[in-house]
């Protein structure tokens, strides 16, 4: 029996579990398994983490992460077949998708995708696996990403997607240096997975992590920060191909933050694990009250000034003239009519008392 074939047979029923699958005809949407938050001992079942990343299959960090939860659950990696750094939340809707399965460096089975991190997760909550997870993890990016990062970052938008599909997920990048270590990365993200899974996140919010560059023992310790601000310092590159036509790359140094206390940048830049919690919502909530005292009123339409009188630019509609009939008698009878009217109103007046 063929992979595909035996997937498609096993849809409808986890039989381990007793419940609907993530692809199966009982499904009501893409979802995430939210079985309840709890000590792992209590679990009857490992959790099932699907292991994603936007610097490709071919990543030490997505290995490295995988590797790490192992010991924590059943793990399922898809990742993109080549690296979609900054590609942010893109999701691929007008060329199919393809998915291969591979080999990674460990000997363990994976599936590469020829889109997107987003385009990864989805595949996985639309039901390609015939199964839902407990939990997504995305990472280990190669560069940390810090506060507006997150915008542009394909590693979190992974994260995002999963919250969308109702599962809890988080995404952990480690700052960039030579020669990477992801061994505190690893570390990190075992305790924020065990965390997650032991108490939970309300629906729409997910974790963003990210780890200095820097050995366990020279690490101070783990922050729960807020998002921090970036000072992006980008630069238009102008080139020119063999055939003169001009190209353009978008470049410039590094990105620097402001260290501000209490954000993740600071928390980072002194050598700690920032922990952020972030959301699905982005309603400016200060804003929005202050919106509500400013004028919303919509122009009236044109059919409902005309009704008013006034035309569609606010200027009175003029007046209707009634077209009579010229004859030689007519006016002079009511010019005559009218002197008499005049002449009786004047003659019916009610004196004052």
């Amino acid at each position: 029996m063929t992979r595909e074939r035996a997937r498609a047979e096993r849809r409808d029923v986890d039989l381990e579990r007793g419940e609907p699958l993530a692809g199966g005809a009982a499904r009501g949407g893409p979802r995430g398994l939210r079985r309840a938050a709890k000590p792992l001992r209590d679990w009857s079942t490992r959790p099932r983490i699907l292991v994603t990343n936007d610097d490709g299959v071919e990543s030490r960090g997505l290995l490295t992460l995988k590797q790490a939860l192992e010991e924590i659950g059943e793990t399922t990696v898809v990742a993109p077949d080549t690296n979609q750094s900054a590609v942010g939340h893109q999701k691929t809707l007008m060329r199919p998708l393809r998915v291969r399965e591979r080999t990674l460096t460990d000997g363990s089975s994976a599936f590469s995708i020829d889109g997107s991190p987003t385009d990864a997760v989805s595949l996985a909550f639309l039901g390609y696996f015939g199964h839902g997870f407990d939990l997504v993890a995305s990472g280990i990016n190669y560069g940390a990403n810090l506060g507006d990062d997150i915008t542009y970052s394909g590693t979190v938008s992974a994260a995002m997607e999963a919250a969308i599909n109702g599962c809890p997920a988080f995404a952990i990048s480690q700052e960039y240096y030579e020669h990477p270590d992801f061994g505190l990365a690893a570390i990190a993200a075992g305790i924020v997975a065990r965390n997650i899974l032991e108490h939970g996140l309300s629906e729409g919010q997910l974790l963003n992590i990210n780890v200095p560059g820097v050995s366990l023992e020279e690490c101070e310790g783990i922050e729960i920060t807020r998002l921090g601000k970036r000072v992006y310092q980008d630069e238009l590159i102008r080139r020119q191909d063999p055939r003169g036509i001009p190209y353009f790359w978008i470049g410039g140094p590094p990105p620097s933050g402001l260290a501000v206390q209490g954000t993740d940048f600071h928390a980072v830049v002194n050598r700690r694990i920032a922990v952020t919690p972030i959301q699905l919502d982005l309603t400016a909530r200060r804003l929005l009250k202050r919106m509500r005292s400013w004028r919303w009123e919509l122009p009236k339409p044109a059919s409902a000034a005309a009704e008013e009188g006034q035309s569609a630019e606010g200027r009175p509609a003029a007046p209707r003239r009634r077209r009579q009939r010229a004859t030689s008698g007519g006016s002079a009878g009511a010019k005559t009519a009218a002197g008499s009217t005049a002449g009786r109103a004047g003659t019916d007046q009610t004196p004052p008392r």
